[in-house]
């Protein structure tokens, strides 16, 4: 799928979704926010789709919010609508998001790879949330950095505007692996792999449940995972694994 802003491939059950606006750091204007919600709507109809892979094009994975738009008076509550929208459409996606992040992750760029279930980033990524200092408010990202990073590590984020390299994040809980440049793409393709050979029923429900842990009660929570169990262990991969596992020990046993 080719939009203004960003497009999408999809192969062997995984797709790639690139955000395409490199000339400006592949920062978000009113027509990306537009796109994101077009894109994932569209990869939400692919059954099959069992890993999404975003990344930025060129320098960086995302420099947040457009300030030339913002400036000019071209981003107005619709973009910040739209926004919200689209990174949660993203976040419940049925599969698994994976953010390949490089260089610049800088406030609605942190927030997209915050939407995502898991983050790689090269070892020359930077972090950080500043919107203070354009006079807006970071929005509803702060409510996932808190999450990651903890309460005091997200209003540092938030209120000082500071940057942090990948290291430092990744001690923060806002990325997953640090990797080389030369690394970076045979981390995420192994990373691909790995969730390719889960079983897609419960690699799809344990996302959801765990989606769940920081908004539904415990109770709640103990419903929806009995139900779900219940769902893994009529699965076809379940059965298949289960009869697999009785074909190898009865031929230990031969």
């Amino acid at each position: 799928m080719q939009l203004e802003t960003m497009y999408s491939t999809v192969e062997d059950r995984v797709g790639t979704v690139t955000l395409n606006r490199p000339h400006v750091l592949n920062c978000a204007n009113e027509q990306w926010a537009r796109d994101l919600i077009a894109l994932v709507d569209d990869l939400a109809t692919q059954d099959d789709l069992r890993v999404v892979v975003v990344r930025g094009a060129g320098r960086a994975f995302c420099s947040g919010i457009d300030l030339t738009a913002l400036s000019q008076g071209e981003t107005g509550m619709t973009f910040f609508r739209n926004w919200e929208t689209g990174l949660r459409k993203l976040e419940t996606l049925d599969a698994v998001v994976i953010a390949a992040i490089h260089s610049h992750c800088i406030g609605g760029g942190l927030q997209v790879a915050l939407a995502c279930d898991l983050r790689v980033a090269r070892d020359d990524a930077r972090f950080g949330i500043t919107a203070v200092r354009e006079g807006i408010i970071p929005g509803i990202g702060m409510w996932r950095v808190a999450r990651h990073a903890g309460l005091g590590r997200a209003k540092r984020l938030a209120l000082a505007a500071d940057i942090v390299d990948a290291e430092e994040a990744k001690e923060w809980g806002l990325v997953d692996w640090v990797v080389a440049p030369d690394s970076f793409e045979a981390k995420v393709a192994e990373l691909t792999g790995r969730i390719l050979s889960a079983a897609s029923t419960s690699t799809r429900l344990t996302k959801k449940l765990t989606n769940m842990a920081f908004e539904t009660s415990f109770d709640e929570f103990v419903k929806t995972y009995f139900e779900y169990q219940r769902m893994a262990m009529l699965s076809p991969e379940h059965l298949q694994a289960m009869a697999g596992h009785r074909a190898e020990r009865a031929s230990r046993g031969r």
